[in-house]
């Protein structure tokens, strides 16, 4: 006698996914909304943002929103990654699935988005988006980065959150996320796990005050080397020179621009036309925001991303112009110290 599951095929004209199959993924996703429950939102969480809505709001949404569960169960099947290497191959895989249904899912709403979806679409945004860094991070296949690819994407990445968010601060809508977003004055936590650092977590925390006041004095330099120059280009500097200044300074409280992780979106097509070009004012900067991203190590989806960026971006040139030779020679130490 046949099967049940044979019996539904013959009956539909169609393949279903067998039981065993069914229930393998009901057990995985089970294991990986657990890990997001116990661990992987707590790694969201940031001193004085309550943990409230990442615990509590935004399961309820994911609830009824199949593209932010699958958000959800993609970035904690990469949280897994990070913490299980004898598993990670395993852990990636189902990631990228999951991350692939929550961007085939997402992309289908945004079209013709109402406000009842600006808020679980910003959220499943904003994972989709930690999860792209994150995952070059624990990638097995260690691939070089192109600088210039990695901040147009982050930039692209970026984009879409921010759009939501815009339309969730004009109103009109109930606010799930109130108290929540646009949070200035949240801290970064600073407590870096074993699982990536071994040492003594108040040197770790003084190595990392050091580095923010070095990458401020850096970018005083700079500065006044923008202000000596003439030429149309002269405003583009200035601008992204200003934006990057305001998302480092805070630290390490994230500040009202999103700190060092949301510069990238600031980045004006411009200035992203002088990189592919080479200028050295803007290699400059794109540098400087590679050393304040080690400011972030601590996040286990950011941790070394930021020195190899660096690394990316100083291996191709060969000789540095003169008037660069100081700040090259500080970026080059930096980066030769591993985070």
């Amino acid at each position: 006698m046949p099967s049940s599951s044979a019996q539904d095929e013959t009956e539909s004209g169609t393949v279903t996914p067998s039981r065993d199959f069914q229930q393998a993924t009901r057990l995985l996703e089970t294991r990986l909304f657990h890990q997001y429950m116990t661990s992987t939102y707590h790694t969201l969480s940031q001193d004085g943002l309550s943990g409230h809505h990442l615990s509590m709001t935004i399961p309820r949404m994911a609830a009824s929103c199949p593209y932010l569960l699958d958000s959800i169960h993609a970035f904690s099947a990469l949280h897994l990654a990070s913490v299980e290497p004898d598993n990670r191959t395993s852990w990636l895989n189902h990631a990228v699935r999951y991350q692939s249904q929550a961007c085939a899912g997402l992309s289908m709403v945004l079209p013709e988005i109402s406000p009842p979806d600006y808020e679980p679409a910003f959220v499943s945004s904003i994972i989709i988006m930690l999860f792209a860094m994150g995952s070059r991070v624990l990638s097995v296949e260690n691939r070089p980065l192109d600088p210039i690819s990695v901040i147009l994407e982050a930039r692209t990445l970026m984009s879409g959150p921010a759009m939501l968010l815009s339309r969730i601060l004009e109103g009109g809508v109930e606010a799930q996320l109130n108290g929540w977003l646009c949070a200035p004055d949240t801290q970064e936590s600073l407590q870096i796990g074993e699982h990536y650092h071994n040492g003594n977590s108040v040197e770790n925390t003084r190595v990392l005050f050091g580095l923010h006041k070095d990458i401020l004095t850096s970018l005083d330099r700079l500065r006044s080397m923008i202000d000596i120059r003439k030429g149309a280009d002269q405003p583009i500097y200035e601008g992204t020179w200003q934006r990057l200044h305001q998302a480092v300074k805070p630290w390490p409280k994230i500040g009202p621009y999103g700190g060092p992780l949301a510069w990238p979106l600031s980045l004006s097509d411009k200035f992203s036309a002088l990189l592919q070009e080479g200028d050295w004012v803007a290699r400059v900067l794109l540098l400087h925001y590679g050393i304040a991203m080690r400011l972030l190590c601590h996040r286990w989806y950011v941790r070394d991303w930021g020195r190899r960026l660096v690394l990316a971006t100083l291996e191709p040139l060969d000789e540095i112009p003169q008037e660069w030779e100081e700040t090259f020679s500080w970026i080059r130490r930096d980066a030769a110290r591993e985070d």
